[in-house]
């Protein structure tokens, strides 16, 4: 007996310990695994695996998980967006309106990867990514697509280094530097109201619902129906527009770059007056502004 009880004691510890994973995981893994990859609708220039890169003002540390960008033009909206897709959970991680005013920059100093530093001519805003794909000859050719597309002024180095990719003849000029400090002294106004309540997101003004309102105004459907593409140009096209998910995607990118430092980019890419955003009182919201200055221009 004192041998039985002497063999089970030692037969307990044998036994795995790993348990198995919740069924619920499990379940999320084999649908992962037959997801759709996220596909934009409009015109992809350029998308590569890359990974993010977190900036603390002193030091980068690489975000681990797998990435993409995605650089495309909006058929909806006709704006140019740069996507950074999580692969690993098939969702779009950041989404952001690119208007002539950023490119990629490989940093020479980092000899242990292949890290690019997205820059912004239009405001101080940087973003780092590291390269994912398996070979590294094409690296020059993706960045190069990608500046090209953005048509970025690309400024001369000053060692005399060529930059990462040429960009287009045809570029946007920078902000005005006085503008942009002034755009900076506003989104510190608003980030110094405490009190204020979050910025509304327009998806949850502008619902399908809401939208589909607009289809009782005959002469606001026939100018819809006039930017549609060819072949869509109808009542029922007007409709189907307004109540996609892809316009509340739009939107919901729009809402992002209001709140942030690409408002004059937004600004100058819907042809408003630029000043509005010099006027606006201390903590004056960014959307409210925004809409007084398209009114004021289809007042004129």
């Amino acid at each position: 007996l004192a041998q039985a009880q002497a063999a089970r004691g030692r037969a307990r510890p044998s036994s795995p310990k790993r348990a198995r994973p919740p069924a619920r995981a499990r379940a999320e893994d084999r649908m992962a695994m037959f997801q759709q990859p996220v596909r934009p609708q409009g015109i992809v220039h350029v998308e590569f695996r890359a990974g993010k890169m977190e900036w603390d003002g002193k030091k980068v540390t690489p975000d681990k998980r797998k990435g993409k960008i995605v650089l495309f033009t909006s058929e909806e909206e006709t704006l140019t967006h740069l996507q950074w897709i999580d692969r690993e959970k098939n969702e779009i991680a950041d989404d952001l309106i690119v208007v002539n005013d950023a490119y990629f920059e490989k940093i020479e100093k980092v000899k242990d990867g292949r890290v690019y530093l997205l820059r912004f001519t239009s405001s101080d805003k940087k973003m780092f990514f590291w390269m994912q794909e398996p070979k590294t000859e094409g690296d020059e050719e993706l960045i190069k697509k990608a500046n090209e597309a953005i048509g970025a002024t690309i400024p001369e180095k000053k060692s005399g280094g060529a930059s990462s990719g040429a960009a287009a003849p045809a570029a946007a000029p920078a902000i005005n530097p006085e503008l942009n400090a002034v755009l900076q002294q506003f989104m510190a106004s608003q980030g110094q109201q405490a009190s204020r309540a979050p910025p509304v997101p327009l998806t949850t003004v502008l619902t399908p619902e809401t939208l589909t309102g607009l289809l009782t105004d005959e002469a606001a459907v026939t100018e819809m129906q006039g930017l549609l593409p060819e072949g869509h140009r109808s009542a029922e096209g007007v409709r189907e527009a307004l109540v996609s998910p892809q316009l509340q995607q739009s939107l919901r990118a729009l809402t992002q770059a209001v709140h942030s430092d690409q408002l004059p980019v937004l600004f100058a890419s819907l042809g408003l007056d630029a000043s509005a955003i010099a006027s606006a009182p201390p903590g004056a919201d960014a959307l409210e502004v925004l809409c007084k200055a398209m009114e004021d221009k289809y007042k004129q």
